[in-house]
């Protein structure tokens, strides 16, 4: 990709034969369609593409070694790309000793951009804070759709080289090593906490604010079978990113805030969203007006996939005590549903499970191909009435669903005992941790020395830009000025393998153990905080009965899909797939159709966002294949920089 100019178009029709033969040829050759058919394409899809003109003027094009020293090229600076702002570019460099004992360090530099003028340094970090990495890593530098304040940096170790050190150190192939930096932005302009940094540190790049000069590091190890790196979603919901460990996938979110303001919001896990268990109510689950469709009333199975069956659409008429407290005819109709689907099992194997909450599948919001991303009802799968819920920490009075009248009016309002009925229920298997730090704790801010918490998935640095560690607060210590807050949200992926064979799989009877998984998401709703995964399994399971030969067990591949909910931490299981038996095919294999398949999923359910609504990256893959970009392209303000 190259300026265009008066040579290029002079030359442009020279060799080519006329006709429509040569038009034919000409357009598998590359010729593009005409420039206005293509702006029509972009009204019908929504979406510019950034390779819609491959040419620019020379005004607009300027060469990397005309805006950059030259000393800075022989540092080894690997320049990845513009911000999304346009404001800056990055660059890197990794720098390691001479023997093979030596560890790479890394660092991260913003440079200021202006066309036709040289590129000014404004920021350098160094990334993976006191981490002894042992190869050159596959870096991507990311931001967010709509955050601005910050990038996110990863570091993938491949074990790919033969150094000394690594064939010392990793012997074992089935671990890599994830790491993570999140850096704040440079200002746009110097807000007063940052000019007052200035003023107290003068001379000092490196003085800025807390919310303008903060990093935060993290490092896990991720095993076989690798998981897929998804930055368009795991970062599709501003300020949180998603991590899959492959043991559990972990929402964390980091944000700044000052003790002064008051429109603090927590970004992850509102407890006042969970569903309340007053007395004599089965379920609590919140229902949208418009309630799945199906051909039967109640929960049905279907042999062959292990899939419920929705509700049908047949109005229920609410209670009389719903209709005095203005309960809407679908809430009612759900309350109605689920209390009979209880009242059904009870009545076919005894009392109800305490762990369970069921409802009518999910399976056309899948099937139907008209889920994508921005279709915000579709995903809005936490209060849909097609679902069901796993709250395993729900006391038995909350998931009977046989509620009496007498249980209903058993406590008067306002006793103790109907208060405590009346609290948010929270499974057992939520794990949610909320941390804070600070630059310097004031005396009434106490900071916590060694803070340990089983419940916390990742371990945290957090630094200023001048490498000063935070402090810890106390979970109820008040601090005064800024603060960095970290949150948590964990799934354990074997906790809801578990739960979901064991509670809507059809075939849950034949299933004996599973001994590999792979979890890929398939899309996030940034809106409802609703993640969807698919769990792809492979399992040990007897055949079914109508099978002949000997009855032992397996091996069988399956998936699971499942929605999470980053509000409460509930998960939903939207649907089980059948039972496929492994003839002959290794683990990589089965992985690889897997992934296709999901990635087949994603493209049939895809749907073209804004242009402002993307994931901005930036990777040194060119460089690990031995060879360079061609250019650094702003495709927003259409400026390219020539390398």
């Amino acid at each position: 990709m190259a300026p265009s100019s008066k040579g290029e178009r002079g030359s442009g029709g020279g060799g080519t034969s006329g006709g429509k033969r040569g038009a034919a040829e000409a357009g598998r050759g590359g010729r593009r369609e005409h420039v206005v058919r293509q702006l029509e394409r972009v009204k019908i899809s929504g979406q510019l593409s950034p390779r819609l003109f491959r040419k620019l003027p020379p005004r607009v094009c300027v060469s990397l070694k005309s805006i950059v020293d030259e000393h800075f090229l022989c540092a080894g600076h690997i320049f990845l790309g513009f911000s999304k702002c346009g404001r800056y570019v990055l660059s890197y460099t990794s720098s390691s000793g001479d023997d093979d004992f030596s560890f790479y360090i890394y660092h991260l530099y913003w440079w200021e951009f202006n066309v036709h003028s040289k590129l000014k340094m404004v920021r350098q970090v160094r990334l993976f804070q006191d981490e002894e990495i042992y190869s050159d890593l596959y870096l991507t530098v990311c931001e967010w759709p709509s955050d601005s304040s910050k990038v996110i940096v990863f570091g993938f170790n491949t074990r790919s080289s033969n150094g000394l050190l690594i064939n010392m150190m990793m012997s074992d192939e089935n671990h890599r090593d994830i790491y993570i930096s999140t850096v704040a932005m440079p200002p746009l302009v110097h807000c007063p906490s940052c000019r007052d940094m200035a003023i107290a540190h003068p001379g000092d790049p490196s003085a800025k604010c807390l919310q303008h000069g903060f990093m935060l590091h993290t490092k896990y190890q991720v095993v076989y079978p690798f998981p897929t790196f998804q930055p368009a979603f795991q970062l599709k919901k501003d300020q949180v990113v998603l991590l899959n460990t492959s043991y559990s996938l972990v929402a964390c979110a980091v944000s700044v805030h000052s003790s002064d303001d008051s429109s603090f919001c927590q970004i992850l896990y509102d407890r006042s969203r969970h569903p309340r268990s007053p007395a004599g109510e089965a379920c609590c689950v919140a229902v949208p007006p418009q309630c799945p469709s199906s051909s039967k009333d109640g929960l049905e199975r279907d042999s062959g996939s292990g899939r419920s069956a929705a509700a049908s659409q047949q109005t229920v008429p609410p209670p009389l005590q719903d209709a005095e407290n203005h309960i809407s005819p679908a809430v009612a109709m759900a309350k109605e549903f689920v209390a009979d689907i209880f009242r059904r099992a009870k009545e076919a194997k005894g009392p109800a499970p305490t762990g369970e909450e069921a409802g009518p599948g999910l399976e056309h919001l899948l099937d139907s191909g008209a889920v994508g991303q921005g279709s915000v009802a579709s995903w809005d799968l936490g209060k849909s009435s097609g679902s069901c819920l796993h709250s395993s920490g729900i006391p038995s009075s909350a998931s009977s669903g046989t509620g009496s009248p007498s249980d209903a009016g058993g406590s008067p309002k306002g006793s103790p005992s109907a208060e405590l009925e009346s609290q948010p229920v929270e499974p057992g298997y939520v794990n949610y941790t909320k941390l804070r730090y600070v630059l310097e704790p004031s005396d009434l801010a106490e900071a916590e020395d060694e803070y340990e918490d089983d419940k916390i998935s990742l371990p945290f640095v957090v630094t200023d830009l001048r490498g000063r560690n935070l402090k810890l607060l106390r979970e109820r210590a008040v601090c005064q000025g800024q603060y960095l807050t970290v949150e948590q949200l964990t799934l354990d992926f074997e906790y809801v393998i578990n739960e979901v064979i064991r509670n809507d799989a059809s075939w849950s009877r034949q299933f004996c153990s599973f001994s590999d998984y792979d979890i890929v998401i398939l899309e996030v709703c940034p809106e409802t905080n609703q993640v969807i995964i698919n769990i792809g399994l492979l399992l040990l399971a007897f055949p079914s009965p109508d099978e002949e030969g000997q009855l032992r067990p397996k091996t069988y591949h399956t998936s699971l899909k499942v929605a999470w909910d980053l509000n409460t931490g509930i998960f939903v299981t939207v649907s089980v797939g059948d039972l496929t038996e492994v003839k002959g095919q290794t683990s990589g294999s089965v992985w690889s159709s897997y992934r296709k398949s999901c990635v087949d999923m994603v493209m049939k359910w895809l749907v073209p966002e804004s242009s402002g609504r993307y994931v901005n990256r930036m990777t040194n893959e060119a460089l690990h294949k031995g060879c360079s970009l061609k250019f650094l392209a702003d495709n927003e303000r259409y400026t390219w920089i020539v390398l």
